[in-house]
């Protein structure tokens, strides 16, 4: 990134940074798998901490194996990763910092060379939008088959939240003015997000108790919804059950098991036509507590895998 567009970044990264087929590491022009730091915390309600999350899972990445014997091979090496630097942020209002999310995005996948695949990591989930809506400005050609998968504890339906409609609670509202939205570990919804879900037929959600019943029927449902179609993943960490993921700022109890989510990247992956973005977000780190840090930078590791070597997964 060179030119007017160098304020959008700061300081370099140095992990998540391999390169495919030789090159030096995190050489973007031989790296499949972009990876974009976003640390903003503009809107939290409750408990803070979203903006260490990018930090902590690039962190908890340098000990993740990259043997991985689902695709028999360290995949990060067949595919290749490029770490950019963290996002400069917007502090003048939440709407302008997802306005400068969206102008990033649209760079990155407009540039040459560009990513296959770009993955954000938060930071709050109200960067989502902005993604969804620089992904579309720089690919239009996915417009009208782009649909978004959300692994979430908040259905985040709110018109608007403590003066902003950019609000973290709003997020997936303004994610249903780009795509249609299936969700999945549902279990806590406001008055008002309940009643706009029942009067539209742009959003689908799969409450807790069936997306964690034994059997997950809930993924052939989930299968069709993605069959053919351009997918956008969305993994706000409180979606997976507290016991296995206390950091974030907004835990309740009774989310998604780890083989669970592991589930729903497989059937997007396997379904999809394509997934040129996916974000892992709301990871709020706490101090000594390295497990659920682990766990998300071992999330993306296999999202990306999955996405990349669909076709070699065992």
């Amino acid at each position: 990134m060179t030119g007017e567009r160098d304020d959008f970044f700061l300081g370099p990264e140095t992990v998540f940074s391999f390169a495919s087929g030789g090159g030096e590491p995190g050489d973007p022009s031989r790296a499949r798998a972009w990876v974009l730091p976003v640390p903003y915390e503009g809107t939290t309600s409750y408990g803070a901490g979203t903006r260490f999350g990018p930090a902590a899972i690039i962190d908890a990445s340098r000990e993740v194996e990259l043997y991985d014997r689902e695709f028999g091979c360290e995949a990060a090496l067949e595919y290749g990763v490029h770490t950019l630097p963290r996002m400069a942020l917007e502090h003048s209002s939440p709407e302008a910092m997802v306005a400068r999310v969206e102008r990033v995005v649209e760079d990155l996948f407009s540039g040459d060379p560009s990513p296959e695949l770009l993955v954000t990591l938060g930071g709050e989930h109200s960067i989502t939008p902005g993604v969804l809506r620089g992904l579309v400005r720089a690919r239009p050609d996915l417009a009208a088959q782009l649909v978004c998968v959300q692994i979430d504890a908040h259905a985040d339906l709110r018109d608007e939240y403590e003066g902003t409609p950019a609000s973290h609670a709003c997020a997936m509202r303004r994610a249903l003015e780009t795509c249609p939205v299936f969700q999945i570990g549902i279990r806590n919804i406001s008055a008002g997000g309940e009643e706009f879900r029942l009067s539209t037929d742009r959003v689908r959600t799969v409450f807790a108790e069936d997306a964690t019943a034994p059997g997950g029927e809930f993924l052939a449902d989930l299968a069709g919804f993605c069959r053919g179609k351009a997918v956008y993943l969305t993994v706000d960490i409180d979606g997976l059950d507290p016991s296995i993921m206390p950091s974030t700022g907004t835990p309740e109890p009774g989310g998604l098991s780890w083989r669970r989510t592991l589930d729903v990247v497989r059937t997007v992956a396997r379904e999809a036509k394509v997934v040129p973005a996916f974000d892992v977000v709301e990871l709020a780190p706490i101090g000594g507590l390295r497990a659920p840090d682990f766990l998300a930078a071992r999330l993306v590791y296999k999202t990306m895998s999955h996405v990349l070597l669909r076709d070699r997964a065992s």
